[in-house]
């Protein structure tokens, strides 16, 4: 049975935007991204009728099982007998499956003393809490609940470096830029490791994490959780705990892809998954 409040919930947050239309920047955030085209590529025994269809997830630590459902009008194919076990590997030089897409809420010239010291180091503050990326105990690669990356819609950082934010290029991490617990309990910091930032941190090309300094308020920016699987999980429980009055949660789990798009635009967004509470 799927949980047809969280299809509600969707469903009116799809509807502001033509389907056939719909970017990754008209997304609500915080949101759970999945990258199609990477989640075809590397899970390799993914049985295909077509270049386009896409399987159900199941979650190996504890069997939950997510199905896909296109966005109206859209050309994907569903796949409904393929299954496959996606544990969201971050791998370097490898595109990333999940993505965690978030909002900037307050940039370096909204810092407030007393609350973001130290200023030095402060970048910038998003609407993503870090009780959201997952289990930290489960990943111990990364020192933090999640690690900011180059990104599927960056503009800050040119039509060269944009363009290499497809596929592998877009989970690139941006070196140096630290992310933690903010002032609120449902916000995160940006931050440089270093009081030097952009000097001691960055990577020898200049351009990997500098763009982060030029972040500003209503950016958005995508991280890749320490443990994806609980991650995604958490944001179903957020999704179905969200009492908004209207029916709708900023919460979600969405697909997107390149296919078909120019290189360095933005991905669209292809389908939306759903927790089988059956399963």
């Amino acid at each position: 049975m799927i949980n047809h409040s969280i299809i509600k919930a969707a469903t009116l947050i799809l509807s502001s935007s033509a389907a056939s239309s719909l970017l990754l920047s008209a997304l609500p955030t915080p949101s759970f991204i999945i990258d199609v085209q990477a989640l075809r590529r590397t899970v390799a025994e993914v049985p295909s009728t077509t270049s386009s269809s896409i399987p159900s997830i199941r979650l190996p630590a504890n069997g939950s099982l997510l199905r896909p459902q296109p966005i109206s009008s859209s050309a994907i194919v569903i796949d409904d007998n393929a299954i496959v076990d996606v544990t969201f590997p971050v791998v370097e030089g490898q595109p990333a499956i999940g993505y965690l897409h978030s909002t900037v809420t307050r940039a370096r010239e909204d810092a407030i003393p007393g609350e973001d010291d130290p200023i030095s180091t402060f970048l910038a503050e998003i609407d993503l809490s870090p009780t959201l990326c997952g289990s930290q105990e489960s990943s111990s690669e990364m020192a933090h609940p999640a690690k900011l990356v180059l990104g599927l819609n960056n503009h800050h950082v040119g039509s060269y470096y944009w363009a290499r934010s497809a596929g592998a290029g877009s989970s690139m991490e941006a070196p140096g830029v630290g992310f933690g617990s903010g002032t609120t309990c449902n916000r995160g910091f940006l931050r440089w490791l270093d009081e030097e930032g952009p000097t001691l941190c960055n990577s020898n090309d200049g351009k990997r994490s500098e763009w982060v300094n030029f972040l500003r308020k209503g950016d958005t920016v995508q991280l890749l959780p320490s443990d994806g699987q609980d991650s995604l999980l958490r944001f179903y429980k957020q999704t179905e705990s969200y009492e908004g009055g209207d029916g709708t949660s900023p919460f979600g789990v969405f697909g997107i892809s390149l296919e078909g798009r120019p290189m360095g635009s933005e991905p669209a967004v292809v389908c939306t998954w759903w927790l089988d509470v059956d399963e």
